[in-house]
């Protein structure tokens, strides 16, 4: 069986992700008022690589259109080693406050390995918040080593506030009003064609607009074929033929997860957008399809979206600002659709007679595809209303999977999430998936070089296309190697595994804050009292890279969304704190590699940070009076991945208490404590997609699948 040519198409998908599709010119449609946004597809030339075939293809360099962003470039390899203190031989002269010297005795091998390595991990200490990890330092005296797992999660947190506020703000009633006017438009375009040829399939178009009205609560009157479509549709636990498509779904995908079980309107959101974003419809000639006629139902149902300037609008205003929070539409949009129609076939576009004959139809989806490629599962693509969103992570899981890599008698059915770092470069995450077998199918190794080559010469603009890009680009730093710039403690093997689990915590809340939109890979109380008398030095993570990134990223988001006039004065003030606390843990940062000393108003904004941390919490929270049940767990989970074997999960669990050792301001050593993530990796059965309540109750169960192996690494020996 010929493999798809995927890894060919490779670098133009890389920096196409940025831009408009790469078919001639792409305007960002307006929201409120706001003058739309041109990107041009690109006609200057960037880096070259090679592909597994040894094609040599040319990188477009791709124009950012959605916000403006300013990257932050990786440490320079020149920097110079870093020049503190050699770490101690032994503990007995370093400072450890009664407290941390207790903990340190609850599991064997925690006070030999944090000698050993200079940090060690602590298991047994967990946490549900990770504001909780750093409080109780104002009471007990114990220095804090603010991680980037901190920050990231705090990331996390604002993002996800700021999206699901927009969402059900915003973009809620716009896709009410949509589907409204999509269900009279449907039901106007089945009457005209009554007793013609295309009277059956105008009639499920309007069916399908009436499911997605009644899983919005509006008032509608299901036919048989839409009852069973509903009905798939709210069981959401297994693939079965659509009844209204004529096409077998995954109707798995339905399932209400990420932050949409929260409230009644987030789930109505969800299910709804996943009507018009997983009803496929299919290309004729392509896997499982058949013939023209989805093809043809999907041009009747663009035809009535695109007839009606206040209904494009309507779902322009929702399509470009979830585009710059999370990328283009990978399967071919109703207005896409509709321009190949003008081209092919301009008559059907007011008098749809010609749609009868397949010709037509074939001669429709021809234009389309000549337009611009499908990247992710191409032999799947499709027609969505709403269509999911081409996302760099999951084009390089899907370019690491069966039949890119494999053959016919050993298929690669699932990629692992070890492949994103392994692709950004990660040589740690590489060892394990090669432990594990996964580098021994056919074709993995040269089609991960060809995505570490493109990775590597992608332009540092395009990596501000979108806020989800931008959250990529700040992965990169915890997944390089850490060399003799930074700390003895973060050169070794233990502290890549940690890194690497930092990365694969906040790669799975980025999965779980986005679930809805990007597409998959498929193969086949009191006041404290004061501190200690003792001085303490408190530190940061020092990867100021990892940080400064992150302040980029938020700085997007809130430029971006101000642009659209779509960020209230709330959201705007959260994500300018949260920038400003990232920018100052990579100052900081930046300080302790070189040599430089801690001021004491910044170590005592460090000796306050549990607070500061615990204010963004609140402020991120959907509260009330206080913090809902909801957001008093952290954990969560994600599927980013589905094959034949079942379903691919991600998730963290409770953070955990990290002990390192770091010098003070006195010439000697002492123990600081801050929080980690948990990360972990299992399959779920065909058709069963874990929602966070369902993965919170397996880890309170001790039910919960055991933490991958290589995070031993980090933990006594």
């Amino acid at each position: 069986m010929n493999r798809l040519p995927g890894i060919p198409l490779l670098l133009a998908a890389l920096a196409i992700a940025g831009c408009g599709g790469g078919g001639g010119k792409t305007t960002t449609p307006s929201t409120t008022g706001r003058t739309p946004a041109t990107t041009v597809a690109p006609t200057a030339t960037g880096p070259t690589t090679t592909g597994p075939v040894g094609r040599e293809v040319t990188l477009p360099t791709a124009l950012a259109a959605f916000g403006s962003y300013a990257d932050v470039p990786a440490s320079d390899p020149e920097t110079p080693r870093f020049t503190g203190p050699a770490p101690p031989t032994s503990l007995g002269d370093v400072r450890i406050v009664p407290d941390i010297r207790t903990e340190l005795a609850e599991l064997k091998g925690l006070k030999e390995t944090l000698l050993a390595r200079g940090f060690v991990v602590n298991p047994k200490r967990e946490f549900w918040l990770m504001h909780t990890a750093y409080e109780g330092n104002l009471y007990s005296g114990w220095p804090v080593f603010v991680t980037t797992d901190a920050a990231y999660h705090m990331w996390h947190l604002a993002f996800d506030k700021v999206l699901r506020d927009l969402e059900q703000r915003v973009l809620l009633p716009k896709l009410e009003t949509l589907v409204t006017g999509l269900v009279r438009s449907s039901g106007t375009q089945a009457a005209d064609l009554k007793g013609t040829p295309l009277a059956g399939d105008a009639d499920q178009v309007r069916q399908l607009m009436t499911v997605a009205a009644a899983e919005l609560g509006l008032p509608v009157t299901l036919d048989s074929l839409a009852a069973k479509e509903k009905a798939l549709i709210d069981a959401h636990d297994r693939s079965a033929d659509s009844p209204i498509l004529g096409t077998k779904i995954d109707y798995s995908f339905f399932t209400p997860r990420g932050h949409y079980t929260r409230n009644a309107a987030l789930r109505r959101y969800f299910v709804a957008m996943s009507v018009l974003g997983q009803s496929a419809f299919c290309l004729p000639d392509t896997r499982d399809c058949p013939g023209p006629q989805p093809a043809r139902r999907a041009i009747l149902a663009s035809r009535i979206l695109t007839a009606r300037r206040d209904l494009v609008a309507l779902w322009q205003q929702i399509y470009e600002p979830t585009a710059f929070l999370v990328g283009l539409s990978d399967d071919y949009t109703p207005l896409e659709l509709m321009q190949a129609v003008r081209q092919a076939a301009p008559d059907a576009v007011d008098t749809p007679a010609s749609l009868a004959q397949d010709a037509t139809v074939r001669s429709v989806v021809d234009r389309l595809v000549a337009s611009r490629t499908v990247r992710i599962n191409p032999d799947r693509a499709s027609i969505r209303l709403m269509g999911v969103r081409f996302v760099l992570d999951a084009f390089m899981l899907d370019q690491l999977i069966y039949p890119n890599v494999g053959t016919e008698d050993k298929k690669r059915l699932l990629p692992s999430g070890l492949d994103v770092p392994a692709a950004f470069g990660s040589g740690f995450a590489y060892r394990v998936l090669e432990q594990k077998g996964e580098t021994a199918y056919a074709h993995y190794d040269t089609q991960l070089a060809a995505l570490r080559a493109a990775v590597a010469s992608r332009p540092a603009q395009d990596w501000g296309s979108t806020v989800y890009d931008a959250w990529l680009r700040a992965l990169q730093p915890v997944f390089a190697r850490h060399g003799a710039a930074y700390p003895v403690f973060m050169r070794g093997t233990a502290w890549a595994a940690k890194a690497l689990q930092t990365g694969l915590g906040s790669y799975a809340e980025l999965k779980h804050d986005t679930i809805l939109y990007a597409k998959q890979a498929q193969a086949e109380g009191e006041e404290p009292p004061p501190p200690p008398p003792p001085s303490r030095r408190n530190w940061v993570e020092p990867d100021p890279v990892a940080f400064a990134r992150l302040a980029s990223a938020t700085k997007l988001m809130r430029a971006g969304l101000a642009e659209r006039e779509l960020l209230r004065s709330e959201s705007g003030d959260l994500l300018d704190d949260t920038a400003n606390l990232f920018d100052f843990f990579a100052r900081v940062a930046r300080d302790e590699l070189a040599g430089r000393p801690i001021t004491e108003s910044d170590n005592k904004r460090l000796t306050d940070v549990g607070g500061e941390l615990s204010a963004l919490y609140w402020r991120a929270s959907d509260r009330a009076d206080g913090a809902p049940e909801i957001d008093q767990d952290a954990a969560i989970v994600a599927d980013i991945a589905t094959g034949p074997p079942g379903v691919l999960e991600v998730a963290t669990g409770r953070f955990n208490r990290i002990y390192v050792l770091v010098p003070d301001n006195d010439g000697r050593f002492q123990v600081a404590a801050g929080g980690v993530y948990s990360y972990y990796e299992f399959v779920s059965p065909p058709g069963r997609r874990l929602d966070d309540t369902e993965w919170r109750a397996q880890l309170d169960a001790g039910t919960a699948s055991k933490r991958p192996s290589w995070e031993a690494a980090m933990f006594p020996k």
